[in-house]
């Protein structure tokens, strides 16, 4: 787990992004297609509420794009310090998160 929730907030940020500009659905339209409720898909979009890989694949779908394209890119400045931010135990997660932002 994240000792910040920084990535989930920018994760969250982009799905919001893509679903009003791009699909211009309601979050009640892309909970219902996503299989989930309305308040979760308002918590995903404001970093309160982890996803999983699971249900990145399926959001990037509905929004007819690569799964690697709703994750934060590491052009962002907060991108080093959010890989510091892993802990050990995740170290083997570094390296695939590097490759998905492009770094």
């Amino acid at each position: 787990m994240f000792e910040n929730n920084d990535f989930y907030v920018r994760l969250g940020e982009r799905i919001k992004e893509y679903r009003d500009l791009k699909l211009k659905i309601t979050q009640e339209e892309f909970a219902e297609r996503a299989g989930l409720s309305r308040p979760s898909i308002a918590n995903i979009e404001r970093g309160r509420q982890q996803i999983s890989v699971l249900q990145l694949v399926k959001f990037a779908a509905i929004l007819g794009m690569k799964p690697e394209d709703l994750i934060p890119h590491s052009d962002s400045p907060q991108s080093e310090s959010l890989l510091e931010s892993l802990p050990e135990s995740a170290s083997q997660y570094k390296d695939w998160i590097t490759q998905l932002q492009g770094a």
